[in-house]
C-alpha cells in the first residue's frame, strides 16, 4: 500500500529561498529537479543540474536552494504503509542522479496526485499503486543508466512526441523541415539525431509504419487494398504496392491470401 500525502508540479523559489530539514521527514519525498541546485544531504555536499532526481528516506537530514537564481522542482510525499511495499528496485535513496528530461517525470506526479485528491472512484487505489510502480521503474532505469550519460538523450522526450504523432496520424504527410522546426533544430542535425536515436532514418521509419500499419489492416479486414494505399498516407498506388512488396518480398494481395491460406499467424 502506497499513500500520496502531497506534492506539486513545477514549484518555484527565489535565489533567497532555502528548504532545511535538519531532522528529516516521517514521509519519503522524491524531488524532480528542473533547476541548478546546491545540496548538503547527511553532511555531503551535491551540485545538481536540471533533469536530476532525488528520493529521500525517512529521518534524513537535509537543505538545498540555488545561489544562481529560482529554484524549481517537482514534488512529491508519499509513504509505504509496511516495509514489504517498498518496491525491489527502488533507486539508491539521499543522492541526486540523473533522468534526463524532467516533463517526462512531471506527468506520472500530476496523475498520481489528481488520482489522489480528486479520483473518488473504487479504482482509485489501483490507479495510484500503478502510476506509482511505473513512475519507480522509470527512475530505476535512470539509476542504472546513471553512469553512461550517453544512454541519456538531450532529445529523448521530442524525439518521442515526434514519433508518436506520426503514428497516430500516419494518412497525413510529415517532412522533416516540419519536425526539426517544432523542435527548433536545423533539418540535417534533427535527421542526425533522428537516426541516432531510433536507429533508423526519419523517412524510412515513416515507410516502415506506413508497411506495417497496412499489413495489420490487410490481414484483419477486407478493406480493398487501393484503399488500404490511402489509410496509410499514400497518394501514389503504385508507390504503395513497391514500397509494400521491397519490405515483404510480396504484394499486397499476396500478402492477404497468405495469411488466409496459412493456418499459422504472420508476425507484424
Amino acid at each position: 500500500m502506497i499513500n500520496i500525502l502531497q506534492g506539486g508540479c513545477g514549484a518555484r523559489h527565489p535565489s533567497s529561498f532555502t528548504m532545511s530539514r535538519p531532522d528529516g521527514l516521517s514521509n519519503h519525498l522524491l524531488l524532480i529537479i528542473r533547476s541548478h541546485g546546491e545540496f548538503i544531504i547527511n553532511q555531503i555536499h551535491y551540485t545538481v543540474e536540471p533533469g536530476t532526481a532525488i528520493i529521500f528516506s525517512p529521518k534524513v537530514s537535509y537543505s538545498y536552494h540555488n545561489p544562481k537564481g529560482d529554484y524549481v522542482d517537482d514534488w512529491l510525499h508519499f509513504q509505504f504503509q509496511n516495509t514489504a511495499d517498498i518496491p525491489a528496485n527502488l533507486p539508491k535513496m539521499n543522492a541526486p542522479f540523473t533522468i534526463g528530461s524532467p516533463r517526462f517525470y512531471t506527468t506520472f506526479i500530476q496523475h498520481l496526485l489528481w488520482e489522489n485528491m480528486y479520483n473518488k472512484s473504487h479504482y482509485s487505489q489501483d490507479n495510484i499503486l500503478a502510476l506509482f510502480h511505473v513512475l519507480i521503474n522509470h527512475l530505476a532505469f535512470s539509476y542504472e543508466s546513471k553512469d553512461t550519460p550517453e544512454s541519456i538523450h538531450p532529445y529523448q522526450e521530442e524525439l518521442q512526441g515526434i514519433r508518436l504523432k506520426i503514428q497516430n496520424t500516419i494518412t497525413e504527410q510529415h517532412s522533416i523541415k516540419e519536425s526539426a522546426r517544432a523542435m527548433g533544430l536545423s533539418e540535417s542535425y534533427f535527421q542526425h539525431i533522428y537516426t541516432d536515436f531510433f536507429d533508423v532514418s526519419f523517412q524510412q521509419d515513416i515507410i516502415q509504419m506506413r508497411i506495417e500499419y497496412a499489413k495489420y489492416i490487410i490481414i484483419t479486414t477486407d478493406i480493398p487494398i487501393e484503399h488500404i494505399s490511402e489509410m496509410c498516407g499514400y497518394t501514389n498506388e503504385v508507390h504503395f504496392y513497391r514500397q509494400f512488396k521491397k519490405l515483404t518480398g510480396m504484394t499486397p494481395a499476396k500478402y492477404r491470401k497468405s495469411s488466409t491460406d496459412n493456418d499459422d499467424y504472420i508476425e507484424l
